[in-house]
C-alpha cells in the first residue's frame, strides 16, 4: 500500500465509483484481452483491406476500438458490434476479484452506494453481475456509450454521469481503479482515487497516475471502508 490511508480517503467520500475489469473481476481471465484485440484487428484489416500503423499499434480492445473512429462511422460501429458480442463471451469465464465481496458488503453497511464505471459494455457488465450475484449491491452502472466512443475513460464523462444519477458531487466520490486512465478521468472529474495494482509493476504506474492510494488487495479496502464509516 501507497500514499495516504485509504480511510482517509473513504472519510470524505458518499459514494464509491468500481471499475469493473480488475476491482470487480478479471473479465479476459479466459479469453485474453490480446486475443480480442487481434480478432478487431483482423475485422478492420479485412474491412478496409489493409491494416493502418495506428491500428496495429493500439495495445487493447479499447483502444482498438477508439482507433478505429478515424475510419468512418460505419467501420467503427462494427468494430463496436463485435467488441461487444467479445465482452459478452469473456465474462462468461472472467473470475472474481479477491475481496470484492466483503467490500461490497462493507460499503452497503457503511451507506455508501457503489457504481460501476466501466469502458466494458453494459451488457457484459450486467450478466457478469447477475451471475455472481453481486448485481443487487450495485445502485447503477455506467458503461461505454456505444455512439461516443470518445466518452471512455479518461474521459470523465463516465464518472459525471454516474455520479449525477447518484445525487452526489463527484468531488464527493471515489473512483478505485487498475489503469492510468482511470486517475486520468477521476481527477478531470474531481473525484478520490484508488488504485488496485493486481500486476507487478501497476503500483508505481497508478501513483504517477495521480492515484491518493495505491492498494494490492481489495479485501484492505473493505477493512478501510468500516474504519472510516
Amino acid at each position: 500500500m501507497t500514499g495516504e490511508s485509504p480511510a482517509s480517503v473513504f472519510r470524505r467520500t458518499q459514494a464509491v465509483l468500481l471499475d469493473f475489469d480488475g476491482p470487480v473481476c478479471s473479465v479476459f481471465a479466459g479469453y485474453p484481452a490480446s486475443q480480442i484485440a487481434e480478432e478487431l484487428r483482423a475485422l478492420i484489416q479485412d474491412q478496409l483491406g489493409e491494416r493502418p500503423q495506428v491500428i496495429t499499434e493500439a495495445n487493447g480492445p479499447h483502444e482498438v476500438l477508439a482507433a478505429s473512429a478515424g475510419f468512418g462511422d460505419d467501420l467503427w460501429r462494427r468494430v463496436e458490434e463485435a467488441l461487444q458480442a467479445a465482452e459478452i463471451k469473456a465474462v462468461e469465464s472472467a473470475t472474481a476479484t479477491p475481496g470484492v465481496d466483503a467490500f461490497l458488503n462493507a460499503c452497503d453497511v457503511s451507506d455508501r452506494p457503489v457504481a460501476i464505471v466501466s469502458n466494458n459494455c453494459e451488457a457484459s457488465v450486467r450478466s457478469y453481475l447477475h451471475h455472481s450475484g453481486l448485481l443487487p449491491r450495485i445502485r447503477h452502472i455506467e458503461a461505454r456509450d456505444p455512439i461516443h466512443v470518445d466518452r471512455m475513460k479518461p474521459s470523465p464523462f463516465l464518472l459525471e454521469q454516474a455520479a449525477g444519477v447518484l445525487g452526489i458531487d463527484p468531488a464527493r466520490t471515489v473512483l478505485i481503479g487498475d489503469q492510468a486512465s482511470d486517475m486520468t478521468a477521476a481527477i478531470a472529474a474531481g473525484a478520490g482515487r484508488i488504485g488496485y495494482a493486481n500486476k507487478p509493476g501497476k503500483s508505481s504506474d497508478l501513483a504517477a497516475a495521480g492515484a491518493d492510494v495505491v492498494v494490492e488487495n481489495m479485501g484492505l479496502l473493505a477493512a478501510a471502508v468500516t474504519e472510516a464509516a
